[in-house]
């Protein structure tokens, strides 16, 4: 993946096109073949989505760049712009430093058909009129910020969403399987203690498994019940499920999350603002 960003860096800097706008797939895709066969990458192939031709900044269009690497079976998407000439990887408007490329992107953005049942209830109410759905891992630092603007974004807005959390723990995160345990044990005895779980500290996360569900069991008001829960084998399936359904979506990285269908990948405050804006 790491050799795909490299060749595409390389591209973004090295790459002119002289094609009309109409040709501006064929040439695309063309240059670059040209351009990994020259590398000796024949086994990256590239496809060019034009995506929209702009109205501003005018005569520019917003494409998508998709790299598989037919080797490694893996793929890679970039949006970037261009104007038939050079290849532009992003626009930030000089009045609000809003980036234009994020704004299109949500716009761009098919809306996946979540299987909610799946998910976990942890915030509103079902039947809520607006869904967002949290694929995380309470041990991730970038799923931790994310939390934390978006629930404060909500609260701000005081937007009508039931919010969902399909776990995804990391193999790099050795407690994120065990958070991911307390949290529906917690929910399970009528308490969320997501806010706590994303606030570990090393303290915390060098405790073993039993000690920080001892931990958390003393705070849920029902010990018994809730270290019944965390240990159970129901639970431990559950989180296993709900990992296998998140790489069934294609996603690998944490955080992840859905506004009422529409997908946005990674940490990205501007994002969460704009797919908020956009719930009625």
């Amino acid at each position: 993946m790491k050799r795909i960003t490299a060749v595409l860096t390389v591209l973004l800097l090295a790459l002119s096109l002289n094609a009309f706008a109409a040709d501006i797939k064929n040439d695309l895709e063309s240059n670059m073949k040209n351009f990994f066969r020259s590398q000796k990458l024949t086994n990256l192939v590239p496809t060019v989505t034009v995506v929209k031709k702009l109205n501003e900044p005018a005569g520019l269009y917003f494409i998508k760049i998709s790299i598989t690497d037919t080797k490694n079976k893996r793929s890679q998407e970039q949006y970037m712009f261009t104007d038939g000439k050079y290849i532009i990887p992003e626009i930030v408007s000089s009045a609000n430093n809003v980036s234009i490329k994020d704004s299109l992107v949500y716009e761009a953005t098919p809306k996946t058909n979540i299987d909610i049942s799946k998910a976990t209830l942890f915030d509103g109410k079902k039947g809520a009129k607006n869904t967002i759905v949290v694929v995380s891992d309470f041990q991730c630092p970038y799923c931790r910020k994310a939390h934390e603007i978006l629930k404060g974004m909500l609260a701000q807005s005081k937007t009508d969403a039931a919010v969902y959390m399909i776990s995804l723990p990391l193999a790099i995160h050795p407690k994120a399987v065990v958070y991911a345990k307390v949290f529906e044990a917690g929910l399970a005895v009528g308490k969320d203690f997501s806010d706590d779980l994303y606030a570990t500290d090393q303290a915390t996360d060098s405790k073993t498994d039993a000690q920080i569900i001892d931990m958390f069991a003393a705070k849920s008001g029902n010990p018994a019940k809730f270290k019944s829960v965390a240990n159970s084998k129901e639970v431990a399936a559950k989180i296993d499920a709900q990992a296998k359904y998140a790489a069934s979506l294609g996603i690998t990285g944490t955080p992840h999350i859905f506004f009422n269908g529409k997908g946005v990948g990674g940490f990205n405050p501007d994002m969460y603002g704009m797919a908020i804006k956009d719930m009625k």
